[in-house]
């Protein structure tokens, strides 16, 4: 299956913060007592979350280094 990396992630929207997450299934538990856990991609738009993990293949190392270039 191409796209099977995505079964590996959970999406939240917050209707107060109006931004998306992406978690990895690992940490969705942790992710409920704990919003601000590393580990989690946060943006406003469900596209470029989905952008991030096909980019990536849903690989935690690569979204880092990717993440790390693009913000400088």
């Amino acid at each position: 299956m191409e796209q099977e990396y995505l079964q590996d992630w959970v999406f939240h929207f917050n209707i107060f913060t109006q931004k998306w997450a992406a978690i990895p299934r690992e940490l969705y538990q942790q992710y409920w007592s704990n919003h601000g856990i590393d580990g989690v991609i946060r943006s406003s738009s469900l596209s470029t979350l989905l952008e991030i993990l096909h980019k990536t293949k849903g690989d935690e190392g690569q979204i880092q280094l990717l993440l790390t270039n693009s913000t400088g």
